[in-house]
């Protein structure tokens, strides 16, 4: 509920995902009276919710006053262990409230950060934050690090390289929290500096650090971006020969094919997609969340930021 699209259309991507799901897993939709036909047509357990947030709406203030709104059920739904993994296309700031509101923090995080992979020349950089928290200090900068690293590391990535993303390399470039955030991180292992928006796709990091604002400017961007030159190569009549290599790069970098962006720094496996997310790119999420919560990733990803409290103070 509260996306830009039907929720008709991404019930219905969700229910041809069943098919292909381990048996055990189930979906089920959340929403308001008048869409439980709908659900249950698709063959999607239904649970009723008696509002709605919009995009355009306060989200503090929407909270406030809609707490029986889908996304209040859905996280307690979660909380309680009703569900592994809630997945909402609707409006950034209220989930992300309402998350940390509902399910809380894990040990050490303030802020919870949305963390999205993005494909480089070799492995994929986690980057975070792209939308949770338009303004970061330097001390969420710095927790946003040890969440992406912990990420990583529950990938299978050993020693995360962690990055900066910043106007320039120089330890004296940038905002007074970005400089800030470097000086607090250049003891931290792992630490490669700042890193400019252009060598973020070399790959020479693992985790990319940002603000909410500039990281889903970044991402918005990189998908733009990727977009036209996927229209363009796909368009030129010299390139009918190539279609399997542009289908594989399509996967790559469309974000019609991303598992969403995972809120990282809550306790649960929380999934958001873009509001404007297209029936196959809300599957996807779909898709990321089941796979999040077979691996047990949150208590993966509990466990590896315990670690790193352990190790700071055993120095």
């Amino acid at each position: 509920m509260g996306s830009d699209n039907a929720p008709a259309a991404l019930a219905a991507a969700g229910a041809s995902l069943l098919p292909s799901l381990p048996s055990n897993v189930q979906l089920l939709a959340i929403g308001t009276p008048d869409f439980a036909k709908c659900a249950e047509t698709l063959g999607l357990s239904f649970h009723p919710s008696k509002e709605t947030i919009a995009m355009d709406e306060n989200p503090l203030l929407a909270l406030r006053r809609k707490k029986q709104a889908s996304v209040c059920v859905g996280l307690r739904l979660l909380k309680e262990g009703r569900l592994d993994a809630f997945v909402s296309a609707g409006n950034t700031g209220a989930l992300v409230s309402a998350s940390k509101f509902i399910l809380g923090t894990l040990p050490s995080i303030l802020r919870p950060a949305l963390l999205a992979l993005m494909p480089t020349k070799k492995e994929p950089v986690a980057v975070l934050d792209v939308g949770a928290n338009l303004q970061a200090k330097a001390a969420h900068l710095v927790q946003f690090s040890r969440l992406g690293a912990a990420y990583q590391q529950a990938r299978g990535i050993a020693h995360p390289r962690i990055g900066i993303l910043n106007i320039g390399s120089e330890a004296s470039k940038g905002t007074s929290e970005l400089r800030l955030a470097y000086k607090a991180l250049s003891g931290e292992p792992g630490f490669a500096g700042n890193i400019e928006g252009k060598s973020v796709f070399d790959g020479e990091v693992d985790v990319l650090v940002t603000d909410g604002f500039t990281g889903n400017v970044f991402l918005k961007t990189a998908e733009g971006i990727a977009s036209l030159v996927l229209d363009r190569l796909q368009a030129h009549p010299s390139l009918q020969d190539t279609r399997a290599r542009l289908s594989d790069l399509q996967r790559h970098l469309h974000y019609a094919e991303h598992p969403g962006a995972l809120l990282c720094g809550v306790a649960g496996a929380v999934v958001k997609c873009h509001g404007y997310s297209t029936p196959q790119a809300f599957a996807n999420g779909i898709r990321g969340a089941v796979e999040f919560a077979v691996s047990g990733f949150p208590a993966l990803l509990s466990e590896k930021l315990s670690q790193q409290s352990l190790k700071k103070k055993g120095r």
